[in-house]
């Protein structure tokens, strides 16, 4: 049996074919969600048209395009004109697109808004919050795929800008199923270890499907957790996820990141320098006037004489030690006459001198005996005269 062979450009050929010559397929209306939209430089579209279950590449011309009064976004919901076709080329299956309605905003978007109103109603993204990034760090984290272009570009700026200052990989996936974990993981980890004092966290650009894992609430959670600082860095500068509300800094790219968390080796170097400069002139200028001042004292009267200033101080001193001596002379003297006094006016009132005149005193118990009803028959009292003190027995009272 002869074998028929063709080509595939043969075989592209006869599909396409079939294809446009089918009435259904050559004008419908196909409902999806954007996906994936560049705009090239000739002003054509491309992008996918995607549901829950399936999706289709799409190209939209730039004489359709120049139509549209509104730009195509990622996630946004449409309704969509188009004409079924193959690229014969390629064998791609795709959609030709003639004419587009906005239907809304994608589930995704939808998703993000709603996450985005919930946290910051529980004030998640407040500014009191943030913490202030440290000026010159020791150490510096980095979150995100160990291979991606994000990590390359985050240490050659590092090199280039401060190859002194140590960089810490947490590697993780930035996509698909294990991304999310991964990433509250490293956080956990960071925070635990404590080794970094700053956190770049972050990936390279992409599709909003391909950025979602830093739209996800566990990984808004854990950043609000976190005690050390974290710049976020998701993909390019028209990108907005949820992890750049909730980070204390975001940064447009992962390379403007590493710009703005390590400081430049170079201009920590001038600023050094100027301080340096700044302060040999401050010295100068105080030693200078210093000296000034110095010379001036010295060339006062007090210093050029200084001899005869000495003597007259001397003498001044002199005077007041005589002065001194005087008054403390007569200090004493008006001292010792009040002490005379007061030992005369205590003899004089003295019980000694009343029993010198034949007096004499009795107690009890060590009370002194003002009345007999003091004592009974019996005690035995004790009687003080002028040269002493005995004993007696209270035999009779009347």
């Amino acid at each position: 049996m002869k074998r028929k062979i063709v080509s595939v450009w043969e075989v592209n050929q006869y599909v396409s074919r079939l294809i446009e010559e089918d009435y259904t397929l050559s004008d419908l209306w196909i409902q999806g969600e954007v996906s994936n939209c560049k705009y090239h430089h000739s002003g054509h579209v491309y992008f996918t048209i995607k549901d829950a279950r399936a999706s289709i590449q799409a190209v939209m011309f730039e004489r359709d395009a120049r139509r549209l009064s509104f730009r195509l976004e990622e996630g946004m919901k449409i309704y969509a004109r188009v004409r079924i076709t193959i690229y014969e080329k390629t064998g791609a299956y795709q959609a030709y697109v003639f004419d587009i309605e906005k239907q809304g905003k994608g589930l995704l978007y939808e998703r993000f808004e709603r996450l985005k109103a919930k946290l910051q109603t529980e004030g998640l993204f407040d500014e009191a919050l943030k913490q202030p990034l440290p000026v010159f760090p020791k150490h510096v984290g980095i979150i995100t795929s160990q291979t991606g272009a994000a990590v390359k570009d985050i240490i050659q700026v590092a090199k280039r800008r401060n190859p002194s200052i140590p960089l810490t990989i947490y590697p993780t996936h930035v996509q698909g199923e294990y991304a999310v974990a991964e990433i509250v993981e490293a956080l956990r980890i960071a925070n635990e270890e404590k080794r970094v004092d700053v956190i770049i966290l972050g990936r390279g650009g992409g599709s909003i499907e391909d950025l979602w894992a830093f739209n996800e609430e566990e990984v808004a959670r854990a950043i609000a957790a976190s005690s050390i600082p974290i710049v976020s860095a998701v993909g390019h500068e028209i990108d907005f996820t949820i992890s750049d509300f909730v980070s204390d800094k975001r940064a447009a790219t992962p390379s403007a990141a590493a710009e703005l968390v390590i400081p430049s080796q170079k201009e920590l170097m001038e600023i050094i320098s100027n301080y340096k400069r700044s302060l040999s002139m401050r010295m100068e200028a105080k030693t200078g006037a210093a000296k000034r001042q110095l010379e001036y004292l010295i060339s006062r009267p007090v210093f050029a004489k200084k001899d005869l200033f000495y003597k007259s101080k001397m003498q001044e001193i002199d005077d007041y030690n005589q002065k001194l001596g005087y008054a403390y002379e007569k200090l004493l003297n008006a001292h010792q006459k009040r002490y005379e006094i007061a030992v005369h006016n205590l003899e004089r009132l003295s019980p000694l001198n009343t029993l010198k005149r034949g007096y004499s005193l009795v107690s009890h118990e060590e009370r002194l005996i003002k009345s007999k009803n003091q004592v009974k028959t019996g005690d035995v009292v004790e009687i003080t005269v002028t040269d002493g003190c005995f004993k007696a027995k209270v035999c009779e009272k009347e």
